[in-house]
């Protein structure tokens, strides 16, 4: 296959097999669902990691069930984000800001009150429907060169444009960043935020490939995808949200223009810890996870235990069906989503709950598949009054809580 930044050879990486979209769940549970392999490959002249196989964007997106939760974590996040931001000049009081896939429009409705005027455009119609109902003016639309006229035409040229973990999200991310190009002011800032590549191979997160997740950036890949379309990388943060996420600050090319010294200090690092020998453990890694999480679920089942999934995520769905657990192990999964409860996790047929229905009749294990919201998820059911259920860590390594 090619590389869909730099058009090079790449070699498969890991194989999690056939699976369906993760966040595609099912109405019913005699549902019939078309599966797609799900196939991690390297690129070793920019070190893009991406899936070989891509779905389209209209069938993952335009019926979408991620909502962004409210959490004390993500808040915390904002601030944080919205922080280092202001303090490196990036945002101002001033600026006009342009949120690429910005969900239900959480962070732009942290941020708001602190720059001068919020925009966010994201694909899906129920997602815009929340987000405009709450007061966050959102666009319906793809990101791209022709809606990125249409946001020129009517708000003006942004100061910054956000992309946070949707820039993976797309086949093709030349086409997001010829949006970028159109929409951005000569003196504008792009920031990205995306899980990083790195985070991903040390911590064993196998459960962050699905199909939406399309690529796994390092520093090297994004620097290619930036340099193609005349944009510089100028500076780096990373933090410990969603598992170990990267912040890519970039610019339009010109003279003047300043790298931050965390640029390099990171890609020296990056070309230390990211080679074709880390991926090739990291697979192996994944395996030995899918072991260990299928012997212990069958012993804790054959000594009369009950185990029930927290949280009806994306990475769940891979973790479960690439395990091959189903309904038959784990009846149940218990959620906060609104949207989720009364659907069934796909592949593995395992019906959401809401958390209280969950809670009142709690089982002896939790596999905790939104481990990114550990400690959250277990404080909320301390204090619930149930000390009863442990927890079962998967990522990054199996363990008992």
């Amino acid at each position: 296959m090619a590389c869909r930044i730099c058009n090079s050879f790449t070699e498969e990486v890991l194989n999690l097999g056939l699976t369906p979209p993760a966040n595609s769940l099912l109405d019913s549970s005699l549902a019939v669902q078309q599966t797609f392999p799900l196939v991690l490959e390297l690129c070793e002249s920019c070190y893009n990691v991406q899936l070989r196989d891509c779905l389209s964007s209209e069938e993952l997106y335009l019926k979408y069930l991620y909502i962004t939760p409210e959490s004390t974590m993500l808040t915390r996040h904002y601030r944080y984000l919205y922080g280092y931001l202001e303090s490196s000049g990036y945002i101002k009081k001033e600026s006009f800001v342009v949120e690429v896939g910005s969900n239900v429009g959480l962070f732009l409705k942290f941020i708001r009150n602190k720059v001068s005027r919020v925009v966010g455009i994201d694909p899906a119609e129920n997602i815009c429907k929340i987000a405009n109902e709450a007061g966050v003016d959102t666009i319906c639309d793809f990101f791209n060169s022709e809606s990125a006229l249409i946001i020129r035409d009517q708000y003006g040229v942004p100061d910054i444009i956000i992309a946070r973990h949707c820039f993976a999200h797309n086949s093709n991310p030349h086409v997001l960043m010829k949006g970028v190009t159109t929409l951005l002011s000569d003196s504008g800032y792009l920031v990205i935020e995306n899980s990083y590549l790195l985070n991903t191979i040390e911590n064993n997160e196998f459960d962050q490939v699905y199909h939406e997740h399309m690529f796994y950036y390092s520093i090297r890949s994004m620097m290619a995808l930036l340099n193609i379309h005349g944009l510089r990388l100028i500076d780096v943060m990373t933090s410990l949200i969603h598992g170990g996420s990267i912040v890519f600050v970039a610019k339009r090319e010109n003279d003047g223009i300043i790298i931050n010294p965390s640029v390099n200090e990171y890609l020296e690092c990056e070309q230390m810890f990211i080679n074709r020998q880390s991926l090739k453990n990291f697979a192996d890694k994944a395996y030995e996870i899918r072991g260990q999480i299928g012997k212990l679920i069958k012993n804790l089942r054959n000594t009369g235990k009950t185990i029930y999934t927290y949280g009806a995520t994306a990475k769940g769905n891979t973790l479960l069906n690439f395990v091959g657990l189903t309904c038959n192990e784990i009846p149940l999964c218990i959620d906060s989503t609104p949207g989720k409860q009364g659907k069934y996790l796909p592949q593995s047929y395992i019906k959401v709950i809401p958390e209280d229905e969950g809670l009142l009749n709690p089982p002896d294990y939790f596999l905790l598949t939104a481990w990114n919201y550990r400690d959250e998820i277990i404080n909320k059911v301390r204090e619930a009054g149930n000390y009863h259920s442990k927890f079962i860590i998967p990522i990054p390594f199996v363990h008992i809580v």
